[in-house]
């Protein structure tokens, strides 16, 4: 069993939260917290602890909640402008 960094377990939380805000539509909390993932990223990226496999599969996962946020992003847009 590969033992997982703590920059990629960080990265997996915050992923979490962000998935969890956008839930509950906190807007504001959702923008500190992609400025931090995206942080978050990139320290995960340049660990040397790093299991490629396991970070390819995260990232895959923050993409898909990116994907998600845009996707309510539009549709949030839309209630606003009517």
């Amino acid at each position: 069993m590969a033992v997982v960094p703590a920059s990629q377990m960080v990265l997996m939380r915050k992923r979490k939260q962000l998935h969890q805000l956008m839930k509950e539509h906190k807007w504001d909390q959702i923008a500190d917290i992609e400025k931090q993932l995206y942080n978050d990223i990139n320290r995960a990226v340049e660990d040397q602890e790093r299991s490629p496999k396991e970070l390819l599969a995260e990232l895959g996962s923050v993409i898909a909640v990116y994907k998600e946020l845009s996707t309510l992003c539009r549709l949030y847009s839309k209630k606003l402008v009517r």
